[in-house]
């Protein structure tokens, strides 16, 4: 069991503290949204293709899509709180490009949208202007995949087979790219940005390279011996969780050259994917170590990186493997989605299932991605349409003390 002792920065736990039972709290009766589904269109009448990207703006209603013909859907609304299909501003921005759509993603606040292409084509959405603009880097390199700096709006990183890009767009008018870092020997498989200037990378040449701006060479490198698949950074308290191809879960310390926990348990399928637990004031401190692993057998587990290698909770639902888990961002919801498209979402106060669909889906990198205020999920499926997850706000009846849908 977990208890809710005191954690240091070094993500260990302060040693003769109370004790605490992790069911304690987890028990406790708590009142959740109810989540519907719609399907979104995002072609014009008499077109067809399919949804390659989806993303939803971390401050305004609006939802951008990335289209299998180029161009980027822009979809507006009035209140975050609206169902998307309320939201009837649609806009298609047209894109010159040669080659297939990558990624897509917004900066931290909202205010750039940006459309990778694999031959190194990067098109930028401007909130305010409502224009685009297009750049790309000098030398060909090609974009495999984005990803936005959290802590400052203007600073991004695309990175390709084996190279990483960082890109400075506080001008507005990037020329070329910041910086290139190829330091990998192999397949870069992941990469995440831990402050303003630094980032974690990984790749199937078995290292983990901590880089920094300005720097010439990695500042710091951990050895995991084997493929590196995935990364994920817990900012509270300065941990990084990694994947490997053999199976093995580990969390690793920024103070030591060793992982500071250790998963490879032959009983248990592979793990797929990584989440730390998000929380906000109301979770209790005892969750704060906790990281959750999407596995091969189709369940879902979650470790305390300062407990033993025994999962503290397994769920079991799906029976494909797990694709992609994810949080909400007040960590109130745990959502899961297998390659077979069954999809979960569990309340983390007592980890009921609160909602479950069979959808169709694209199978690219972290597709559950939390927005419209962290209650709306949109996801890109081979078909016209979107698939839109999203709460309901429940209107207390005062007059029969129960709950009425507001639609």
């Amino acid at each position: 069991m977990l208890s809710s002792n005191n954690i240091n920065k070094a993500g260990k736990r302060e040693e003769n503290s109370e004790q605490k039972s992790f069911s304690s709290y987890k028990k406790q009766k708590v009142e959740y949204d109810q989540f519907v589904r719609n399907e979104i269109g995002c072609f014009k009448s008499e077109e067809y293709g399919s949804v390659y990207f989806s993303s939803f703006n971390p401050v305004w209603p609006i939802l951008g899509c990335g289209l299998s013909d180029g161009r980027v859907l822009i979809i507006e609304g009035k209140r975050q709180a609206d169902l998307v299909g309320k939201w009837e501003n649609k806009t298609w921005n047209h894109v010159n490009a040669m080659s297939a759509m990558t990624d897509l993603g917004w900066n931290m606040d909202g205010t750039l949208l940006l459309a990778a292409f694999l031959d190194g084509q990067i098109v930028l959405w401007n909130k305010n202007t409502k224009t685009t603009m297009e750049i790309k880097d000098l030398n060909g390199e090609q974009v495999w995949a984005i990803t936005w700096n959290p802590f400052l709006p203007t600073i991004l990183a695309t990175r390709s087979d084996q190279t990483v890009l960082v890109w400075d767009l506080a001008q507005n008018q990037p020329k070329s790219s910041k910086q290139r870092f190829a330091f990998h020997s192999n397949l870069l498989r992941d990469l995440v940005w831990i402050s303003e200037d630094q980032f974690f990378s990984c790749s199937d040449d078995g290292l983990i390279l901590l880089c920094q701006i300005g720097t010439e060479s990695p500042i710091k490198s951990f050895d995991y011996g084997d493929a590196v698949l995935s990364l994920s950074w817990n900012n509270t308290l300065n941990l990084l969780g990694s994947l490997s191809r053999s199976g093995s879960t580990m969390v690793w310390s920024m103070e030591n050259d060793e992982p500071v926990y250790l998963v490879k348990n032959e009983r248990m399928k592979r793990p797929t994917c990584l989440a730390w637990y998000l929380f906000d004031d109301s979770i209790a401190e005892s969750s704060w170590t906790l990281i959750a692993c999407g596995l091969e057998d189709g369940s879902v587990v979650l470790w305390d990186s300062c407990g033993d290698s025994d999962p503290v909770i397994s769920l079991l639902v799906q029976t494909n493997s797990i694709w992609d888990i994810s949080f909400s961002p007040d960590g109130m919801f745990l959502t899961s989605i297998d390659l077979q498209g069954n999809f979960v979402i569990w309340a983390t106060k007592t980890w009921q299932i609160v909602f479950q669909s069979n959808l169709s889906f694209r199978a690219s990198k972290r597709i559950l991605q939390w927005g419209g205020g962290g209650r709306k999920l949109a996801i890109a499926n081979p078909d016209e349409q979107i698939h839109i997850i999203e709460a309901v706000e429940l209107v207390k009846n005062t007059h029969t003390d129960t709950y009425d849908d507001e639609r």
